[in-house]
């Protein structure tokens, strides 16, 4: 363990800020494609990562990144493949926000997506030593909040007259947003590996990182060359700008994973994966930031106070568990 168990519970509710805050970089794109951002995320965080890794190295494996590497050769490749869905997944996820808005897509998304989470955890670790009643109470509070979220998000556009079209959920659509909740579960399939199988955090980061990197790379090839996407994604003769959002979004995305996995030992990787959930907290805050919820309705407005209240009561029931 790097961290005590107090200090592990606070990096990881600074974690979950950090994962709540990157996407507000999107609203600052101008028309460049977020699946452009996405690209340069996973690359500045690669580097990111493994520069971390090589210098801390010398302290935290003092036998070596190689030596300990081959120690865990059974686990690390469950480790990169973690990481590799879950880049994979937030890549979709940009598809299916970009075709039936951030409403729907974060109601699915959470819901399935605490499920699984939880599902690989326990897999991986044991049912943790409070009782799985407790862990199931957290997970449905943490869902109920998302869900009273979206709908607040709903009610404040009918408040403003705005239409919610984007709300039809075809077969693509929903076969689709299946795939981003599964695919990002591979959060939880890396670090849970890691972690339960007790390799070092600073070696489960660093394959993550390498994970995610080589799927997006690999994706973005085919999928950039396709659409002639190159020049704009690369800002060749444009603004660039949206390469330093990418870096921006790696230190807050990829330094939230690695202040998570620094911490996890300390937490389990179930507790973990529950405090993480509180990212969608931040997103409400950020919205509230920018003023996205002005001149809302008193309905929309309790709505919206219930879910804050249900993620910190999530957070408190998280805290008993400690």
């Amino acid at each position: 363990m790097y961290f005590s168990v107090g200090a592990s519970f606070i990096l990881t509710l600074f974690a979950a800020a950090l994962w709540g805050s990157w996407m507000q970089t999107a609203k600052h794109l101008k028309g460049y494609p977020i699946s452009g951002l996405i690209f340069w995320l996973y690359a500045f965080s690669f580097v990111f990562i493994w520069i971390i890794t090589l210098i801390l190295a010398p302290y935290l494996l003092p036998e070596g990144i190689v030596a300990a590497s081959k120690a865990y050769l059974d686990i690390i490749p469950r480790v990169i493949l973690g990481g590799a869905m879950m880049s994979m997944g937030i890549f979709c996820n940009v598809t299916v926000i970009r075709d039936v808005g951030m409403i729907l897509s974060t109601t699915v998304s959470s819901g399935v997506g605490v499920i699984l989470g939880i599902i690989t955890s326990i897999i991986e670790e044991g049912i943790p030593e409070k009782g799985i009643g407790l862990i199931i109470l957290i997970s449905i509070v943490y869902i109920v909040g998302a869900i009273t979220s979206a709908y607040a998000s709903y009610m404040r556009n009918i408040d403003r007259g705005i239409k919610n079209s984007r709300n039809t959920i075809t077969l693509r659509i929903l076969i689709l947003m299946l795939m981003a909740a599964f695919l990002t579960n591979g959060w939880s399939i890396g670090v849970a590996a890691g972690t339960a199988n007790g390799i070092p955090p600073i070696l489960t980061c660093a394959y993550m990182a390498t994970g995610s990197f080589i799927s997006v790379l690999i994706l973005s090839l085919f999928y950039f060359s396709y659409k002639k996407m190159w020049s704009t994604v690369l800002c060749l003769n444009e603004d660039k700008k949206p390469l330093i959002y990418g870096v921006i979004c790696g230190a807050c995305h990829y330094g939230g994973n690695l202040i998570s996995i620094y911490s996890m030992p300390a937490l389990t990787a179930t507790i973990s994966f529950l405090l993480g959930r509180t990212s969608s907290l931040w997103t409400i805050f950020w919205g509230m930031y920018y003023k996205e919820f002005a001149g809302i309705s008193r309905k929309t407005k309790i709505l919206l106070a219930s879910s804050i209240g249900l993620f910190i009561v999530g957070t408190l029931l998280v805290a008993i568990t400690k």
